[in-house]
């Protein structure tokens, strides 16, 4: 065979409707490739800067975290030993573990709870998840008896699983609610250089309970 004739006949395979048939498929799976691409990137946004986006874009707030964190941190305003901040993971509010809890108790003192109400009514009038996390501050506890070892890990996680207990009992699906113990690995206030009254107000702060609407 001449060369001449294999350069017809490559030619005309390559405009052949086979070889037609496997490019369009080829741009068929790139696109699907670039679709599923876009919804994992999608995925791993959270949801308050979804909704940050979604309310740069429509200019409505109604329903979203951004109208949740203004409508708690109004009712949090005449609460003491509450803080609300809407932040990339979504509403956090903390709550001084003394208002809550007896030094080393993980049973919520009598009507402690009950200043929160109007709080937890507003958030129970919503969709979202919450993450109910325990902090404690960074002097270490142990304490033994002939059942159960008391730490700082388990201190913080029974601290957390009194709140989601008061939770459901208030109305909160299970299905809504998350226990997570910290124990002092997410203190609000650095204690690094501090010392005296301020290491004691830092510690103080750093203990807390923590509800994340998310």
């Amino acid at each position: 065979m001449r060369m001449k004739d294999l350069k017809i006949t490559s030619a005309s395979s390559r405009e052949s409707p086979v070889n037609a048939f496997y490019l369009s498929l080829s741009d068929l799976m790139t696109l699907l490739c670039v679709f599923f691409a876009i919804l994992v990137g999608m995925s791993r946004i959270d949801v308050s800067q979804f909704e940050r986006m979604k309310t740069s874009v429509t200019g409505q707030t109604k329903g979203t975290l951004i109208e949740l964190s203004k409508d708690l941190t109004s009712i949090a305003s005449s609460q003491k030993g509450v803080d609300v901040q809407l932040t990339s993971e979504g509403v956090r509010l903390d709550f001084e573990s003394a208002a809550l809890f007896d030094t080393g108790s993980a049973e919520i003192k009598s009507g402690a709870m009950l200043p929160l109400e109007p709080m937890l009514k507003r958030i129970l009038a919503t969709k979202y998840s919450l993450d109910v996390e325990g902090h404690t501050d960074d002097v270490p506890l142990y304490k033994k008896d002939e059942t159960d070892l008391e730490t700082n890990w388990t201190l913080s996680g029974r601290r957390a699983g009194s709140v989601v207990n008061f939770l459901a009992q208030f109305g909160f699906g299970e299905s809504r609610l998350r226990i997570v113990g910290y124990a002092s690995n997410k203190p609000r206030i650095d204690i690094r250089n501090l010392s005296g009254e301020d290491l004691l107000k830092a510690r103080a702060s750093n203990r807390r309970v923590s509800i994340l609407v998310r």
